[in-house]
């Protein structure tokens, strides 16, 4: 069993991390959190970022590895149904 970075729970129902995280978050407030680590990571600038851009990212990493699954598991069922 591969869980990355997901719960227990929350491998058994993904979904869960997405709701976790646009209750916390907005579409709009990934939106800009994408962008700002996209300028961070573009070279030198003279600011810190002005938010705590480490929960964002940890909601993110953990909707990819849901969203994985999800997938894999419908990729499964149907190999299953076709045999």
């Amino acid at each position: 069993m591969l869980q990355g970075s997901l719960s227990i729970k929350e491998y058994h129902n993904p979904v869960k991390v997405f709701r976790k995280a646009f209750k916390k978050y907005r579409v709009e407030e990934f939106e800009e959190f994408l962008s700002e680590i996209v300028y961070f990571s573009l070279g030198t600038f003279n600011s810190a970022p002005e938010r705590n851009l480490a929960d964002p990212y940890l909601h993110l990493i953990k909707m990819l590895d849901a969203t994985w699954l999800i997938l894999e598991r419908e990729n499964n069922k149907k190999l299953l149904e076709s045999n």
